[in-house]
């Protein structure tokens, strides 16, 4: 795949992961474990008929299955995917958008850490996008303070979601270099198997009952959705990508993220946006 190519993945990935907030807000009613479980037990069944139809994909899954790092990066992703639905259920769509899409910050950290130089056009790119975050969310402090404790939850778990993607891709790339890292669609695979798995595992032993039961039409489509559109297909892109592109420049996917969800929730979830909130993107 031409780097042109890797770069066009990338900004699709932005798309759909932007639309995630804005699937997670049209079920209001639906408990964010339940949310979680069933966009990756979607995305596990996007995933398997490839599987089963090329004999490469089922290969490179076995080889997946035998590789401790890719248990690893599973992890990393499903941490995301659970904190992810819980902060845009909790907070501003386009908010929580803006906090996922700090992980060039941490890779920047990561490399500092490791006592790698990074260029200035990396520094000033990363100061650039802490300055618009706290553009946008400042006017908003003292109210939230004041009146929304679980809307400052919400942020923290963004954050801590951004952290996890951060690890995920910084992670991927050093393997990459060493030549030990597993392949992209069987990483996604694990993902979505381990995810589904679990979760779906806490679901069914939770002594509340969840409201799967009380799904109507609409909510089948919005989770059919979250699960290809805002799952399958950015996981998919985003591993891609994670192994043939440096740790920078794939974190800068997160960047874009926030423009296409206050689009999407402005158009479809009718959010204000502040013209506050443009000039933090830009």
């Amino acid at each position: 795949m031409t780097e042109r190519n890797l770069l066009l993945l990338a900004a699709i990935t932005s798309i759909t992961w932007g639309m995630t907030g804005i699937f997670v807000r049209l079920l209001p009613s639906v408990p964010f474990l339940t949310i979680a479980t069933g966009r990756l037990v979607i995305a596990l069944l996007v995933v398997l008929p490839p599987l089963f139809l090329f004999y490469i994909k089922q290969h490179n899954f076995k080889k997946s299955l035998i590789t401790p790092s890719s248990y690893v990066l599973a992890t990393f992703l499903i941490g995301y995917y659970l904190l992810a639905t819980i902060a845009f259920q909790l907070a501003p769509v386009a908010e929580v958008a803006l906090l996922l899409s700090t992980p060039p910050i941490f890779i920047l950290i990561f490399q500092k850490i490791r006592g790698i130089a990074s260029s200035r056009s990396e520094i000033i790119g990363a100061l650039l996008a802490v300055f618009g975050v706290a553009i946008i969310l400042s006017p908003k402090v003292h109210s939230i303070q004041n009146q929304y404790t679980s809307h400052f939850l919400g942020d923290i778990i963004a954050i801590c979601a951004a952290f996890l993607t951060a690890i995920y891709a910084y992670l991927y790339r050093l393997l990459a270099e060493r030549e030990q890292a597993p392949e992209s669609s069987g990483v996604s695979i694990l993902t979505f198997a381990i995810g589904s798995f679990i979760l779906s595992l806490i679901v069914i032993l939770m002594p509340s009952p969840s409201e799967i039961n009380t799904l109507d039409k609409n909510d089948i489509f919005i989770f059919l959705g979250l699960g290809v559109i805002s799952t399958a297909i950015p996981t998919l892109g985003f591993a891609i990508v994670s192994k043939k592109l440096p740790a920078i420049i794939t974190s800068m996917i997160s960047l874009f993220i926030p423009l296409f969800s206050a689009i999407f929730a402005y158009l479809i979830l009718k959010e204000e946006l502040s013209i506050i909130f443009f000039i933090g993107c830009t």
